[in-house]
């Protein structure tokens, strides 16, 4: 088994993205108004994300970019007005011809795409795969920044944290955390005895908390690299685990069709949860901490009520097992994964709103940007499709196919 430890060096550098057009200086105001007039995608592209660091700019460069005819124009000024309150008006007068469409296709794995993570601004985007490594994209030019090598075997969950850290687990019983700026790692998390299916991070940056074959969860300090406690949560493999927006709870599953539900400071169960009829593979918890998600083989997803412990809907729609949830922000809309499609669900009616479709073979992964304009999926066909989704209010409680 290779060692993690003996990590290869990245294989790529951070590219500056908007100066290398302009010989490696600080574009002058003449030319990043000349260069969002280009013939060339990529050229305003670059001119967008100078303008975007202007003061005298962005907001005509926004709303130009908003309205470009090609679609990864418009994706890199949705990606770069997201992330400012003051460009929402501008975002929610925009037409948006593309919105149920992929809008752009990342390549550059060479077997399936196991899981993905955004970061908090929605620019920066991790996918993992069983060639054992991770790539790091800048999803408003497209361009991959780095590739991280070092895991033994496939690379199964990654997650970003608040602070930005990056967090990867593997089937080679590892977590790694790396440093996304320079692509090394950080710190090496061992303890399990199994590989390490999942990993996920608590809002305060520090608890990590990951599920494994060796049917246990661990709750980690990251600052430390300690285990802070071992919970032997299941007779069998721990397939998924989920931390809850405010960092307190545990969802975790395993073969069987119970979920089981855990405080995540005392490790203490709370809740089983029992009501599918195959194996559950992923969850999302809601916004406000009360309701569960769960995804399974059995073709549905099961919405749970964590004050009561009891079941509140069940979706139906998917004609394959659903592989994986992502939930809005404001969580108001659902995305779930099955076989090669995706399905937009109302979570106030619990009715489908649309259904995506793009890939040529199973997804396995769904990241979602919190201004829910954004939605990348991963696919054993070894591509990322990002597509633009816009659902408003008014649309929520309409009847769409």
């Amino acid at each position: 088994m290779e060692a993690l430890t003996t990590m290869s060096p990245c294989r790529f550098s951070f590219p500056n993205n908007e100066t290398r057009y302009w010989g490696g200086q600080s574009p002058p105001h003449g030319a990043v108004l000349g260069g969002l007039a280009s013939p060339h995608p990529a050229t305003r592209i670059a001119a967008l994300r100078a303008a975007h660091r202007r003061a005298d700019l962005p907001l005509t460069a926004m709303a130009q970019g908003l309205q470009d005819a090609h679609p990864e124009v418009q994706l890199a000024a949705r990606l770069l007005a997201g992330n400012d309150p003051h460009w929402q008006a501008l975002l929610q007068g925009c037409t948006e011809p593309q919105r149920f469409a992929p809008l752009r296709c990342l390549t550059g794995h060479r077997q399936s795409v196991t899981a993905l993570a955004l970061s908090a601004d929605g620019c920066l985007l991790a996918s993992c795969g069983d060639d054992r490594t991770i790539h790091l994209w800048d999803l408003v030019t497209g361009l991959k920044l780095r590739t991280l090598v070092g895991h033994g075997h496939a690379v199964t969950s990654v997650a970003i944290a608040p602070t930005g850290t990056l967090l990867s687990s593997g089937r080679d019983r590892v977590i790694a955390a790396w440093d996304p700026a320079t692509g090394r790692p950080i710190r090496l998390l061992r303890g399990h005895s199994g590989p390490v299916n999942s990993v996920a991070i608590a809002p305060d940056g520090n608890t990590v908390v990951s599920g494994s074959q060796d049917s246990t969860i661990r709750v980690w300090d990251l600052a430390t690299g300690q285990t802070r406690r071992v919970i032997p949560a299941h007779t069998n493999l721990v397939n998924a685990v989920a931390l809850s927006p405010d960092g307190g709870t545990i969802a975790s599953c395993s073969w069987n069709t119970a979920i089981r539900v855990w405080d995540t400071a005392t490790g203490r169960q709370r809740w089983e949860f029992v009501g599918h009829s195959a194996r559950v593979w992923s969850f999302a918890f809601s916004p406000d901490n009360g309701r569960l998600f769960s995804g399974s083989r059995d073709k549905t997803i099961a919405v749970w009520d964590l004050q009561t412990g009891q079941a509140i809907a069940q979706l139906e729609g998917h004609k394959g097992e659903v592989r994986h949830l992502a939930l809005s922000a404001d969580g108001q809309v659902l995305f779930s994964a099955s076989f090669r499609e995706i399905k937009a669900w109302d979570v106030a009616t619990y009715r489908e709103i649309c259904t995506l479709r793009g890939h040529r073979e199973v997804i396995h992964a769904l990241a979602l940007s919190r201004d829910r304009r954004i939605l990348v999926s991963g696919s054993e066909d070894r591509t990322l499709l990002v597509w633009g989704v816009r659902l408003e209010p008014g649309e929520l409680a309409g009847n769409h196919t």
